[in-house]
């Protein structure tokens, strides 16, 4: 035993990013196709466990989390545009194409451009 725990003792350990890779490796096995995928996946996260180099499993650790951040705010804006439809309506200025705000169901309105001061007619 204290062999064993001698080698784990610099080890880099279970982090986010190997325990998505695990979750992934479990979902590719169940499938017949792609077993050999979720093996490989498998054998990548435990290898990354057990890495001594904590330097370079950090810096996976950050680009996947920057990834992950990236995806997280695509579907944070969707959803806020999703939401907005309901009771705004986006116009596009036709002069600089600045993207306007309006609220609807206001009928036949005159908007200004906040950037360039152009008036035009919209109906919401």
């Amino acid at each position: 035993m204290n062999k064993f725990s001698y080698y784990l003792k610099d080890c880099y350990g279970l982090d986010k990013f190997s325990k998505y890779l695990l979750i992934i490796a479990l979902i590719f096995s169940l499938n017949r196709n792609s077993v050999i995928i979720g093996i490989l996946l498998a054998v990548y996260a435990t290898w990354r466990t057990l890495s001594k180099n904590k330097y370079r499993r950090y810096q996976e650790l950050q680009g996947f989390e920057n990834s992950i951040l990236i995806i997280k705010q695509m579907i944070y804006r969707f959803k806020m545009k999703i939401n907005d439809f309901k009771y705004y309506k986006v116009f596009k200025c036709p002069h600089c194409s600045q993207k306007l705000r309006v609220p609807r169901k206001k009928g036949k309105i005159l908007i200004t451009c906040k950037k360039c001061h152009t008036e035009f007619h919209g109906r919401t």
